[in-house]
């Protein structure tokens, strides 16, 4: 079994590894590091339980050897009201919990 990195840059909220249902890890499965723009995704810190970050994609790169690299965005936070709204919508519906999205960017270990 190894270690595998992959890069990401959402915009959501950690909802905190204890919202977690261990009884429906098929649910999770379904959103797990789902990659592309504008998908809504699950990062699930299942190494150490640090985090369980919902959001919708803006890059993730899972390409452990690559990463990022030198990436330019042209964007300011108008830009990112509608993922906002969305990943609101989203974790209300799902949750049923009231959030503040922001910005995040990470290096995810699974």
């Amino acid at each position: 079994m190894g270690v595998n990195r992959s890069d990401w840059m959402v915009v959501g909220v950690d909802l905190g590894y204890d919202k977690i249902d261990d009884d429906n890890w098929d649910y999770y499965d379904t959103y797990s590091q789902r990659n592309k723009e504008g998908e809504m995704t699950f990062l699930i810190d299942g190494m150490h339980g640090d985090y369980f970050i919902v959001g919708e994609v803006i890059l993730g790169e899972t390409d452990e050897k690559e990463g990022f690299g030198l990436t330019e965005l042209d964007f300011n936070d108008s830009d990112i009201e509608e993922s906002k709204e969305n990943v609101r919508a989203f974790i209300k519906k799902e949750f049923n919990i009231d959030v503040e999205p922001k910005l995040l960017v990470l290096t995810h270990w699974t």
